[in-house]
């Protein structure tokens, strides 16, 4: 591809969280999606996918607007799965036609459809994103078939790897209470495919319920759930008010072609098609969730991702 970096170490700092879906078939208890899922909430996000039309102008618009370039790494995933998209396999042909590369994130309950000629010589890194390694973690989060999940990441692996897919597989493997034992039968399968297996640990994934807890104003029964399942306490011991937050900097959109203000928090503060770097970084700075969020040192979550140190951790478990 003409001006295309030629490995995944060559993209630049640049990046964006791209949701082409707004749905999910999931069911995690502590996933903003998840949750509404579980307890058929209406969440009123606007169509289901991203159309294809629109995704390629918003691009166009953001390289026009020196948002991205060659090398820009772009999430298509943030609350939706990205695999349910009818259209999967165009929408990341014209992320690579805009010269970016793609990071994808899935629970790989669904294949996606890939055309013969599909080229994933583009694509960075696919995450599976797992919630144990048995059928009764499954049931308590994800509320899927494992068996199905394991074959279809098997199956992903292989696929893609035959499309010209040069980046890295990496199981997430969400640390819960119940689950530390399956760790490693999910070190094993990941060495089985020749993929990472990188363990990260649960945490509360939807902005109101984790502003309560910090806020320790969370509802008893779900404070009360949060403290079978999680790891919560250990995970945040370190918080501390922070000055900066790096999603500030950085846009996330919705399949709707909407601004939202973070990863994070799912609050609409414009058309894309209308946001120019200073109006992004001026909302952010005005921001009053913005500042409320960074006095709770809710950034360090860093993409709601908090890696487990297993030393460190094995000790404390052990005590």
């Amino acid at each position: 591809m003409e001006n295309f970096p030629s490995t995944f170490s060559q993209y630049t700092e640049k990046h964006l969280a791209f949701d082409i879906c707004n749905v999910c078939n999931a069911q995690c208890y502590y996933c903003q999606t998840g949750f509404a899922n579980r307890y058929q909430v209406p969440c009123n996000k606007g169509n289901a996918f991203i159309e294809v039309g629109l995704f390629e102008r918003i691009l166009r618009y953001l390289k026009a607007q020196h948002w991205i370039e060659a090398g820009t790494k772009i999430h298509l995933y943030n609350w939706g799965e990205p695999m349910l998209h009818p259209e999967f396999a165009r929408i990341l042909e014209i992320a690579a036609q805009e010269h970016c590369w793609v990071a994808l994130s899935t629970n790989a309950a669904v294949l996606p459809k890939i055309p013969k000629n599909f080229d994933a010589r583009h694509i960075g890194f696919i995450k599976f994103s797992m919630c144990g390694f048995s059928q009764a973690s499954y049931d308590k989060i994800h509320r899927l078939d494992f068996e199905r999940i394991r074959n279809h990441i098997e199956q992903i692996v292989t696929t893609f790897r035959q499309h010209g897919f040069v980046g890295q597989f990496m199981i997430y493997f969400h640390v819960y209470q119940f689950n530390v034992h399956e760790l490693q039968a999910a070190y094993d399968f990941a060495q089985q495919l020749q993929i990472t297996c990188h363990p990260v640990f649960a945490v509360i994934n939807d902005w109101e319920k984790l502003k309560q807890y910090l806020q320790k104003t969370l509802p008893n029964d779900y404070l009360h759930q949060v403290a079978q399942d999680l790891w919560m306490g250990y995970s945040t011991k370190d918080f501390h008010p922070v000055s900066d937050c790096p999603m500030a900097h950085n846009l996330t959109i919705d399949a709707n072609g909407r601004c939202i203000l973070c990863c994070l928090v799912d609050e609409g503060i414009g058309n894309v098609l209308e946001m120019t770097q200073e109006k992004w970084t001026q909302l952010h700075q005005q921001s009053v969730t913005c500042q409320q969020c960074k006095k709770l040192g809710i950034p360090k979550l860093e993409f709601n991702a908090m890696p487990v140190d297993m030393p460190l951790f094995a000790k404390a478990f052990a005590r």
